[in-house]
């Protein structure tokens, strides 16, 4: 006799649990040491059970990455989008500092731990699934670039350096992912510094260099533009022959 169907509610249950355990396991033991077995004593059912909605480990720790990221988006998306770059970039960093306190399983393994990336499964059947978690990941950094961009338009500097824009935002991101990694590995707590206050602080910092460098790159410009528009020796003597002339 076939056993009976059960109710979505309960398919989703089970799901929520095996996906729960696995990512508690991760942070625990690191990706490398945890097993599909493992994994299914913490969730409390079998290992076939497991197979019945992922193919492998792999399966579980992308769809978990996607999640973690697909999270993060939704909350820069719900920032208010202010006309202002600026205020938008710190807004973002709020947003990263937040998810790091809020959400500390997923922003380790999204960005601590040292766990396979989109190129480690080219080539393997799991390409495409880690393709698309890809494609999740960069929409977040779409929005810090797509504000760094807009902070940087019209500025003549970028058409000799295209890649200004990308650089800055990077270096936004890894500052404040090293103060984020500090905290986590218990340093700022031992130096009793204040983490929020430091974070904060290094993030004006370096938007405030930024407002400096595209003033001193836009006040450069209106420099070479006058030096371009002033006659030279030659054209200043070719000048005064020709109205000596008239």
């Amino acid at each position: 006799m076939a056993r009976p169907k059960r109710p979505p509610w309960q398919v989703e249950q089970t799901k929520n649990k095996i996906f729960q355990a696995t990512l508690e396991l991760f942070n625990r033991q690191g990706y490398e040491a945890v097993t599909i077995r493992k994994i299914a004593r913490r969730a409390g059912c079998s290992p076939a059970t497991i197979y019945n909605y992922y193919s492998d480990k792999d399966a579980l720790y992308l769809d978990i990455l996607t999640e973690g990221f697909a999270i993060l988006y939704q909350l820069l998306q719900a920032e208010p989008r202010s006309r202002d770059p600026l205020v938008r970039l710190r807004a973002y960093t709020a947003v990263f500092y937040r998810f790091s306190l809020d959400h500390p399983y997923y922003y380790d393994i999204m960005f601590s731990f040292h766990v396979p990336k989109y190129l480690d499964y080219a080539g393997t059947p799991a390409e495409e699934t880690a393709f698309a978690e890809k494609e999740v990941a960069l929409k977040n950094i779409g929005l810090i670039l797509e504000a760094m961009a807009d902070f940087y338009r019209g500025c003549p500097a970028l058409r000799s350096a295209p890649g200004m824009v990308t650089g800055r935002a990077l270096t936004l991101l890894g500052t404040c992912h090293g103060i984020i990694s500090l905290h986590r590995s218990g340093i700022w707590a031992e130096l009793e510094t204040d983490f929020s206050a430091l974070y904060f602080s290094a993030v004006d910092d370096y938007l405030q260099k930024l407002t400096r460098e595209k003033e001193e790159l836009l006040a450069g410009e209106v420099r070479l533009r006058a030096a371009r528009q002033q006659p030279t020796g030659e054209e200043y003597s070719s000048r005064r022959s020709f109205w000596k002339k008239r």
